[in-house]
């Protein structure tokens, strides 16, 4: 069972670095406006609407991955610290 859940921290951390770097290229990208293009424009998370993919420019593109990664980088975050909740008590306990 340990075994099992070193692997599942191992994966979480994993795909947290991964997230993490997506999610900085293209808020790079973004910003200093190295993700150019015209086409339909995407209006966020909250507007997602699957029909519209096919239709999406490069900028919107880009701002469809950095909004999505950066929910998928909250969720594994959370997961994180419930996984290390009884270290991270530790920790805080003794100091």
């Amino acid at each position: 069972m340990k075994r099992i859940k070193l692997k599942v921290k191992f994966g979480i951390d994993l795909a947290m670095i991964l997230t993490f770097l997506v999610n900085m290229f293209t808020g790079f990208a973004m910003f200093f406006g190295l993700a150019l293009g015209g086409g339909r424009q995407y209006s966020g998370a909250a507007g997602f609407n699957i029909s519209n993919l096919a239709d999406l420019g490069t900028r919107a593109w880009y701002r469809l991955v950095h909004d999505w990664s950066g929910i998928l980088f909250v969720v594994l975050i959370l997961a994180h610290l419930i996984l290390n909740w009884d270290t991270l008590w530790c920790y805080l306990r003794n100091t």
